[in-house]
């Protein structure tokens, strides 16, 4: 017990299991660049010194893989379907109808890896801008209003001719973080699932992603709307916006507290529909923990239990004060916003491309093509398209092969 309520919260929630439970925690912790090999060397060696491991999603599915984890299917009392697990998220992770992790509200990760937009309270105030809130619960938030919005932002302001941190940008963000953004919030994915609940590349052929992709790299290169903070020590403390430099900036929920004192007031919002027909606001989530299940597990009870209660009594216990008393409180500035907190976590996308095949398709392509303004996207997914499905056909096999195992 420290005094801060989400640490309370948490200990608490873990008091009452292990008393429930006859059960006490205990915690290793390893750098994350070593925890792939930490998991293999102790379990290939037969130890079941660890009921559970968690990391990064897509270290998490390299083990899986390689034979090294449980499906979440695997432990009793786990029961996915029930309201305290990520639906919307959990129809991207499957494989063939089957989930090797699952994500639930002990998994604030989840929660943490949402992309959100925050906007410039006094520069949209100054620029006479329509109210952000009200376009946004009247549904009328969309792309074409947000470049016309960036368009007033963006100002050479010393006069120069050369844009520098010493002007005004429409939007701020990492490169990376920009395109994925936006797909996602357009309801499109870079890998879709066939009838069977198997996944495939699916941008080939796909006009609204093409129109989209030339409209965002326009968008944000051709009139200096954007600033790209990769050049920052840390992109995600974003100095230019909290100096008043932007009118938009992206950021993961995880990042805010980077923005708690800053001294101009902003708001939080979803990202922009595609069009003003699009019949919701879609968020983007990536780069989350999951919980790995050891095929050296022997406590099946248990660690079924311990997952399934906790998962439970997050939502009762821990979500409200994440919610209201974190967020909500910490960081967000009016009541408006809490609004928009509820808007963005009311439809999530996991896109696989975006996060188990980043290294692949969004950071290993989509990420450099943005940042050099390469607007030839037929000749990038000619490339991409052999290179990113056999990948996917590969991940499926294997998966495949684990289930022919007796």
């Amino acid at each position: 017990m420290t005094g801060d309520n989400l640490n309370d919260a948490i200990y608490n929630r873990d008091q009452k299991l292990m008393e429930t439970l006859n059960f006490a925690f205990a915690e290793t912790v390893v750098p994350n660049d070593s925890a792939v090999n930490a998991i293999r060397q102790i379990v290939s060696a037969g130890d079941d010194a660890f009921d559970q491991y968690v990391s990064v999603d897509w270290r998490g599915y390299t083990l899986a893989q390689e034979g090294y984890a449980l499906p979440i299917s695997a432990l009793p009392y786990v029961d996915v379907t029930r309201e305290y697990w990520s639906q919307s998220i959990h129809k991207d992770m499957s494989i063939r109808g089957k989930l090797y992790y699952a994500f639930g509200d002990h998994n604030l990760s989840t929660y943490d890896s949402v992309n959100t937009l925050l906007f410039n309270k006094a520069m949209a105030e100054d620029l006479g801008l329509p109210n952000h809130y009200q376009t946004i619960l009247e549904g009328g938030w969309t792309l074409d209003l947000m470049q016309q919005n960036m368009m007033l932002a963006t100002n050479d302001a010393d006069g120069d001719g050369n844009w520098t941190e010493a002007d005004t940008y429409g939007i701020t963000s990492h490169s990376k973080q920009v395109l994925p953004c936006f797909w996602i919030s357009a309801g499109l994915r870079c890998i879709e699932k066939d009838e069977e609940d198997v996944p495939y590349f699916a941008l080939t052929g796909n006009e609204k992603f093409a129109t989209l992709y030339e409209r965002i790299l326009s968008m944000m290169h051709n009139d200096h709307l954007l600033f790209m903070s990769d050049s920052f020590p840390d992109y995600a403390n974003n100095t230019l916006f909290i100096g008043g430099g932007a009118l938009y900036n992206i950021v993961r929920v995880a990042f805010l507290h980077f923005y708690r004192d800053m001294d101009i007031d902003y708001g939080i919002i979803p990202y922009p529909k595609y069009e003003d027909t699009q019949d919701t606001y879609y968020s983007r989530t990536e780069g989350a923990y999951i919980h790995i299940y050891p095929i050296t597990l022997t406590q099946y009870d248990l660690a079924g239990a311990v997952t399934e209660a906790m998962a439970c009594a997050s939502l009762n216990e821990v979500i409200p004060v994440y919610y209201d008393v974190v967020l909500k409180s910490k960081y967000t500035r009016d009541e408006n916003s809490t609004a928009m907190l509820d808007l963005i976590y009311g439809n999530r996308f996991y896109d696989l491309g975006d996060t188990l095949f980043c290294g692949v398709i969004r950071d290993g392509v989509f990420a450099g093509k943005f940042k050099s303004n390469d607007t030839n996207l037929q000749s990038t997914l000619k490339g991409l398209t052999k290179m990113a499905q056999r990948t996917i056909d590969n991940y499926v096999k294997a998966f495949d092969a684990l289930e022919e195992q007796p």
